[in-house]
């Protein structure tokens, strides 16, 4: 395929901003869920796409795997580097586009994304992608935002404000549906799935957007460019009432769950 070169850098300008690290915490627990889930073996073949600052790679690379790392920015691989040498393990990092993946056909037992590959442009392009870097018996796993979750209006009020590309880009929880997955993938895969839940402690729904707006680059990307600036303080407003929605204190304590996806797909060995 061609990818548009501008949406690209876009896209790559857009995900570099901001402290992600921090992002990257609140994350990690559905890492950790994933990995367990998968149970890789030592010496597995394992990329992960949209990597990040490395939180599933780490915990793979723990496990003996040899793991590859893939982001569109290369922003976050100094804070993965350090994290990776503080642990003792070795991981490959490269910079790519999850829509055309540098490697060869059948190169890897294990592929995963958290998070990450919902949000490329094209999904037929990435899904093709992972499925053909896959080598048969190997296993996708990804965790994704779904349509009800925060995330999802989150992304919806921001969206809002600014206009709706082409084709799927504005579309990523899609890959939150077992159904859109499973067509996605095709007959050439075998698909589980099931609801998760994250939790963000924050104790206002306030201070959750405050962290957001200073930390998660689609939203730094966002109040820096809207216009006029004074309809970041409206777009704002909609964020922390949106959020007060989900906003609960349980067992957990007090904070917004985030729903998602657990994903494990089983490509089907050639006959």
């Amino acid at each position: 395929m061609t990818i548009d070169q501008n949406i690209q850098e876009i896209n790559r300008t857009m995900w570099s901003y901001g402290e992600y690290r921090h992002v990257a915490d609140l994350l990690r627990p559905g890492a950790v869920e994933l990995v367990d889930r998968l149970a890789p073996a030592p010496d597995t073949a394992h990329l992960d796409v949209a990597t990040g600052n490395g939180n599933v790679a780490l915990l793979s690379a723990r496990r003996g795997c040899v793991v590859t790392g893939l982001d569109l920015t290369d922003e976050f691989f100094p804070d993965a580097r350090e994290r990776f040498a503080e642990a003792g393990v070795q991981v490959e990092l490269h910079r790519g586009d999850a829509q055309e993946l540098p490697f060869a056909e059948a190169s890897f037992d294990l592929v995963t994304s958290t998070y990450g590959i919902q949000f490329a442009p094209d999904h037929a392009a990435s899904s093709g992608e992972i499925a053909r870097v896959l080598r048969p018996g190997g296993r996708i796993g990804m965790c994704n935002w779904t349509a009800r979750s925060w995330t999802a209006h989150f992304q919806e009020i921001l969206s809002a404000y600014f206009p709706s590309p082409n084709g799927h880009q504005g579309q990523p929880m899609l890959w939150g549906s077992p159904d859109y997955l499973a067509e996605l993938l095709g007959p050439g895969f075998t698909v589980t799935s099931e609801r998760r839940e994250l939790f963000y402690p924050f104790a206002t729904a306030e201070d959750l957007v405050t962290f957001f707006e200073n930390c998660f680059g689609p939203c730094i990307a966002a109040r820096n460019t809207i216009s006029p600036p004074s309809r970041w303080k409206e777009l704002r407003a909609e964020m922390v009432e949106m959020t007060e929605g989900f906003h609960t204190t349980d067992e957990r304590g007090t904070g917004v769950p985030v729903e998602y996806l657990l994903v494990v797909a089983e490509k089907r060995a050639a006959r």
